[in-house]
C-alpha cells in the first residue's frame, strides 16, 4: 500500500470507508489514504509574474515544488518546499539580475465548513498563526507558492554585489569603466551616513 497503488478500488472496505462517486474515487480517496500514510507529491507550478504584485519583478522561472500532508488528528500537517529562480530589476543599475528562491514553510491544515473571510481581510489570531484553513476537498498549492516567493524577493536586489550603478551625471553604466566625470567630495557631516547606507546595501 503507497502512492503507487493508493487508487487501487480493491482497497474499499479494507482501508477506504467513505462513500466515494465512481467517477472522482481516484481524486476523493486523497484526504482519506492520508489518515494511514503520508502523501508525498512533486510538481511543477507556473506563476504568471502580474499575480506576484510586485514592481521590479520582470520573470519567474516554473516553480518546483515537493511537500508531503500528513494526517494530524485531527488536522493535517503540511510541509512544502519551494525551488526557483527570478529575474528582478537591479536596484542601483536596473538591469535584469537573476536570483534563487528556495523556501520551505511547514502549516497545520483545518478543513471547515463553508466558506470563510479570507486570512488577508481579518485579523489573526495568536492560535491561528501557522494554521491554513481550508473549505472542501482540494488544497490549492499556488497561492502557498506565490506567497513564498513575495517572502523570499530581496528588498533590494543587485545584479551583483559591486555594483556601481549610473553616473549621477552623465547616466553612464559606471559598471563598464568610469565615465570621466568629476566626483564631487562628500560633505564630511554625511559620511556616516553614507557609511551606513553601504552597509544596509550590502546585507539587501
Amino acid at each position: 500500500f503507497g502512492t503507487a497503488s493508493f487508487a487501487y478500488e480493491g482497497w474499499k472496505g479494507i482501508v477506504y470507508h467513505e462513500r466515494y462517486r465512481e467517477a472522482t474515487f481516484k481524486v476523493e480517496c486523497l484526504r482519506e489514504y492520508a489518515r494511514f500514510e503520508p502523501f508525498r507529491w512533486q510538481e511543477r507550478v507556473v506563476i504568471p509574474v502580474e499575480e506576484l504584485e510586485q514592481p521590479g519583478v520582470e520573470a519567474v522561472a516554473p516553480v518546483e515544488v515537493s511537500g508531503t500532508l500528513s494526517f494530524a488528528d485531527p488536522n493535517y500537517w503540511l510541509e512544502m518546499r519551494v525551488v526557483t529562480r527570478a529575474t528582478v530589476a537591479c536596484d542601483r543599475c536596473l538591469k535584469p539580475a537573476e536570483i534563487p528562491i528556495e523556501s520551505a514553510l511547514e502549516l497545520a491544515v483545518q478543513k471547515v465548513a463553508g466558506r470563510r473571510v479570507d486570512a488577508g481581510e481579518r485579523e489573526l489570531k495568536q492560535d491561528e498563526l501557522g494554521l491554513l484553513e481550508v473549505s472542501g476537498d482540494w488544497l490549492e498549492t499556488a497561492p502557498l507558492v506565490r506567497e513564498q516567493i513575495v517572502l523570499e524577493l530581496p528588498a533590494k536586489p543587485l545584479c551583483r554585489v559591486d555594483c556601481a550603478g549610473p553616473c549621477p551625471r552623465c547616466g553612464a553604466d559606471r559598471n563598464l569603466g568610469d565615465c570621466g566625470c568629476e566626483t564631487a567630495p562628500v560633505d564630511p557631516r554625511w559620511e556616516s551616513l553614507t557609511a551606513l547606507r553601504d552597509k544596509l546595501d550590502s546585507r539587501a
